[in-house]
């Protein structure tokens, strides 16, 4: 399954890549890429994750940068 974020208020691009490293680290998660220009998060993930995926993104993302919000497109 492929989802898409919309990940707002990422200071830098060094701080997108520790975010796609840890998305990528979720249990489930087969790929994580983030284009920090257009603020998009492409995750694709088992289906056995699908319930819990946006909470865990979310998780990763503040980890990095506590001020950043995320929502599905």
């Amino acid at each position: 399954m492929k989802t898409k974020f919309k990940v707002e208020g990422i200071d830098c691009p060094n701080c997108a890549a520790k975010i796609e490293r840890l998305v990528g680290e979720i249990e489930g998660v087969t790929s994580s890429k983030i284009n920090f220009m257009a603020e998009k998060l492409t995750v694709e993930a088992d289906e056995s994750v699908s319930g819990k995926l946006l909470e865990e993104v979310t998780r990763a993302v503040k980890s990095v940068e506590a001020d950043a919000s995320v929502e599905v497109i």
